[in-house]
């Protein structure tokens, strides 16, 4: 073997090596952030109490007619600060700074079911604030995740992207 093929072979791998390793390091961090932010979030008390003051409205299959009654701004506080919040999650998520694993196999029956009893509410925000653009990652990701799951094509090239893919909003009402 000639000198300058084994320096070229030696380069190639410290290369492969130094990409494996930062990879590996991103993985790692970005499953630390999201354990960060789901024991913030189980762990914060203003949250737990807004989203104790909701439940019960959501437990009965559909989220509180908020919009109907003006004399309910706790109750609407508490919803939006909820929603926001995993509005905030789906949307690092999608950008891919959350384990979508992770967090999947922990809140994914909170955000679908959260998502489907309050889509009538968030579709009256959007129309009457005139922007579709409302919740648009929580949307998104109750799309991604009430549905089965990507197949083994469209996770190799998410996982070569670092994130998943955008998906379209869906346009209605």
């Amino acid at each position: 073997m000639q000198p300058t093929t084994a320096i070229l072979i030696g380069a190639c791998a410290a290369t492969i090596g130094w990409i494996y390793t930062a990879r590996r390091a991103h993985i790692l961090s970005r499953k630390q952030y999201t354990i960060t932010v789901i024991l913030n979030a189980s762990s914060n008390e203003r949250f737990i109490r807004q989203r104790d003051l909701i439940a019960p409205h959501l437990k009965n299959g559909q989220c509180p007619t908020l919009w109907l009654n003006g004399n309910h701004d706790q109750l609407r506080d508490a919803l939006r600060d909820v929603l926001n919040h995993y509005e905030f999650v789906a949307a690092g998520l999608r950008n891919g700074d959350f384990d979508e694993k992770l967090l999947k196999d922990s809140e994914r029956s909170t955000f679908v079911r959260l998502f489907a009893r309050c889509e009538e509410y968030i579709w009256q925000l959007r129309n009457g604030r005139e922007r579709m653009t409302i919740y648009e990652h929580l949307e998104w990701l109750h799309q991604r995740w009430e549905k089965a799951p990507p197949g083994l094509f469209q996770r190799s090239i998410e996982f070569l992207r670092g994130r998943p893919f955008y998906g379209g909003l869906e346009r209605r009402r």
